[in-house]
């Protein structure tokens, strides 16, 4: 629409003080709100800060999980701007800077853009359906995704059980097989990226992890099932083939060095607390699995 309005719109868009975003280049969680700030980026300016590191610490032997090396144990740093807009010190989180007003939850944060980018006018498709009923669909399949697919990736990356990383891969493949069969078109809902797919995304492009980890037993299949797992390798590179998807991929080898603190047993995140505890990622307990936890 090149109505003088929008044009209006568009513009006191550009002129508003840009969110700051706090996020870590190696988040999963993280990378779900950067895709749909890149989608947006026109119409929602931000300024990335990096708030989520990681330091060494010894081993107390007060420890309730044993590492299978006793090195030290990798803590999460975490920066005072994030701790001051997020006390839970979680990413991503994002932050009016002249209000201190924030947003955290990485599926809220992809919702939370796209509102606030279709407000201002945004020239990219929304990442939510125009019709309430399936907004709601899209919802409920991106809470299973989180829950099924993301969850057991770290199943897979952390639990020392065989037979607890089979069942996990297991549970991992059946949550892209769902997806998969509810592809509308090019993406989950249409022609263009959204929600579903911002939920799954970050997690299917580091699915290479648990080979590399953990074996060839652990590889999701290139074909097979009546063209399934064709049309869901299809989805993924259709997505990578953005441009602004593209360049918020991780590098890979990078990202494989970061992440075997994980494979190791020494990271002490929430995420990786919780599940060496016996729960699924998207259960940790801020007060169980809190990264100090012992």
């Amino acid at each position: 629409d090149g109505s003088p309005m929008v044009a209006a719109v568009r513009a006191a868009a550009r002129a508003a003080a840009p969110l700051r975003y706090f996020s870590a280049w190696f988040c999963p969680f993280a990378h779900r709100a950067t895709l749909a700030l890149e989608h947006h980026r026109g119409a929602v300016a931000y300024e990335w800060e990096e708030a989520l590191g990681w330091e060494k610490r010894p081993p107390t032997g007060d420890e309730d999980f044993s590492a299978r090396e006793r090195k030290d144990w990798f803590y999460h740093w975490k920066s005072p701007g994030l701790l001051a807009a997020n006390p839970q010190g979680m990413v991503p989180t994002l932050l009016e800077t002249t209000s201190g007003r924030s947003v955290y939850e990485s599926l809220l944060c992809i919702e939370f853009v796209d509102e606030l980018a279709i407000e201002r006018g945004s020239s990219a498709p929304s990442m939510l359906p125009s019709c309430p009923f399936e907004r709601a669909a899209a919802r409920l399949s991106a809470q299973r995704v989180n829950k099924e697919v993301c969850s057991a990736y770290y199943r897979v990356l952390v639990r020392e059980d065989d037979a607890e990383r089979r069942a996990g891969f297991a549970a991992l493949c059946d949550g892209l097989r769902v997806f998969t069969s509810e592809l509308r078109g090019d993406f989950w809902g249409g022609n263009s990226l959204g929600l579903v797919d911002c939920v799954l995304l970050p997690y299917a492009y580091r699915l290479y992890v648990l080979q590399h980890y953990r074996g060839d037993h652990f590889v999701v299949p290139s074909a097979g099932e009546e063209g399934l797992w064709e049309r869901y390798h299809a989805w993924l590179e259709r997505c990578l083939s953005l441009d602004y998807v593209a360049r918020t991929m991780p590098d890979k080898v990078r990202y494989l060095e970061h992440v075997a603190k994980y494979a190791e047993g020494r990271a002490r995140s929430k995420v990786g607390n919780a599940v060496r505890r016996g729960v699924a990622a998207h259960d940790y307990d801020d007060k169980l699995d809190g990264d100090d936890a012992r």
